[in-house]
């Protein structure tokens, strides 16, 4: 069995600290985490919760992930900024996703 790199050993464990915020906030309403949300907002707890909840976890799995393979084959390092790329994209799209929100009328 070979040894992960030290890169690798850090995707692995930024990832797994990432999950474990993701599931807070999913699973356990802990918007405190979420910067900028209070209960002033127009956007109900349970909707942030959710939504940032779902965006966190699919980083932090994802981050894992890439943490896992880089921890067995020999990856370009041009990967490392395609992930982070699309982190950013994914932070992006859910920021969006907030701003835009309009309860369903139902």
């Amino acid at each position: 069995m070979s040894v992960p790199e030290s890169i690798a050993v850090e995707w692995l464990v930024a990832g797994a600290f990432v999950t474990a915020l993701g599931a807070l906030i999913r699973f356990r309403n802990w918007t405190f985490l979420v910067a900028g949300y209070d209960d002033s907002t127009d956007v109900p707890e349970n909707v942030v919760a959710n939504m940032v909840g779902n965006m966190v976890l699919r980083v932090g799995i994802g981050v894992s992930v890439f943490g896992v393979v880089a921890s067995y084959v020999d990856l370009p390092t041009y990967l490392a900024l395609v992930v982070e790329v699309v982190i950013v994209a994914e932070v992006v799209r859910t920021i969006y996703r907030l701003n835009t929100y309009a309860p369903s009328n139902g």
